[in-house]
């Protein structure tokens, strides 16, 4: 009984599964699907991944993802989600609803005219069929009789099942900025600190530490959402801007003498320095900041973030993959500061 949480292995992306089980059953919550390697991996696909063992393990009890959430179109969040649409029995049988703020989606909300070219396209693996020729996403959410949710914005209060989700991102402003075409495979490391930031002392980070703000218009259209079930809450920020999260909870009245609560925080953007601020820091109280990434593309996570959690709050900075800790800090910083660093252990109950 209660509300578990995992994080599962996505390498460099996120791919989270939220579940709730009561005496009525169990709700599940799935949050992006990592790259595509997150799904199957390996000569001919031949392996399962993170994402693929997950959902058989729904699969063998029953269960279905009442919500799939596509928080944003970079290719390290919902490649694994559009493997899982493609494999036969998975997504297309689990899934109940979506959020995905689709090109269509967003071009009908304003009014603008369709850019086709932004379509998300599946494989069709017959040899008679190229993947341009293959079925458009949105398509097979009809077919399949996928509930799709209306665009999602900031400000929208949203339920599922027992779950109330409250959307602080994206706005208005950033969705219009995707208002163009996109690139056929988006990085969210495009704005990230390529070389890491390892060999600087938290004294010399904390001494001289000024936030810059990410300016990638794809991380800012990414959806980001408070999830409450009982008396659990959870932040889930996708990609998201800080300065969008920090607006967001400011209207919801949290300061730094009125701090919001939480179970768990997701770190924006894998733990970039461009994505977390001090001020944002501020407004919360929470005993978990997940970090989710593998540590191997884009100097992620970059120590700044680090030295900001550490000192804004008293915290737990939890990661998905264990290689990741014992580059983060200096010989002389060890006693001090490891145990507030630690790995998350498969699935963890709140």
């Amino acid at each position: 009984m209660g509300v578990s949480v995992r994080v599962l292995e996505a390498n460099h992306g996120d791919c989270i599964l939220v579940s709730y089980e009561s005496a009525s059953g169990t709700t599940n919550i799935l949050i992006d699907g990592g790259t595509s390697t997150t799904f199957r991996h390996g000569p001919r696909q031949r392996y399962d991944g993170a994402l693929c063992r997950a959902l058989d393990d729904l699969k063998s009890k029953g269960q279905s993802i009442d919500l799939a959430v596509l928080t944003h179109i970079d290719d390290d969040h919902i490649h694994g989600l559009i493997k899982a649409f493609e494999t036969p029995g998975y997504l297309c049988d689990l899934v109940k609803s979506i959020w995905f703020n689709s090109s269509r989606l967003i071009t009908q909300h304003f009014g603008a005219p369709e850019i086709p070219e932004n379509n998300v396209l599946l494989t069709d693996d017959s040899p008679e069929t190229s993947v341009r020729q293959g079925k458009e996403l949105e398509t097979l959410l009809c077919e399949i009789g996928c509930n799709r949710t209306p665009l999602v914005l900031s400000g929208q209060v949203h339920t599922v099942g027992p779950f109330t989700l409250q959307v602080l991102s994206p706005g208005r402003v950033q969705l219009e900025r995707l208002l163009h075409k996109w690139p056929s495979e988006v990085e969210s490391g495009a704005t990230a600190a390529h070389d890491n930031d390892y060999g600087l002392s938290l004294e010399e980070i904390w001494t001289k530490d000024e936030f810059e703000q990410d300016s990638s218009v794809y991380n800012g259209s990414s959806i980001a959402f408070l999830l409450e079930v009982d008396n659990t809450k959870m932040l889930f920020l996708g990609d998201a801007h800080d300065h969008v999260i920090v607006e967001s909870l400011k209207e919801l009245g949290f300061n730094e003498s009125n701090k919001l609560h939480l179970d768990l925080v997701k770190v924006s953007h894998h733990g970039s320095q461009y994505n977390t601020s001090s001020e944002f820091l501020s407004l919360l109280q929470s005993p978990r900041y997940v970090i989710s990434t593998n540590g191997l593309r884009h100097g992620l996570p970059n120590k700044r973030t680090i030295a900001r959690i550490i000192k804004e709050t008293d915290g737990q900075i939890c990661f998905n993959y264990s290689s990741v800790i014992g580059p983060l800090l200096l010989e002389h910083e060890v006693k001090d500061y490891a145990s507030r660093l630690e790995v998350l252990d498969g699935e963890f109950q709140l």
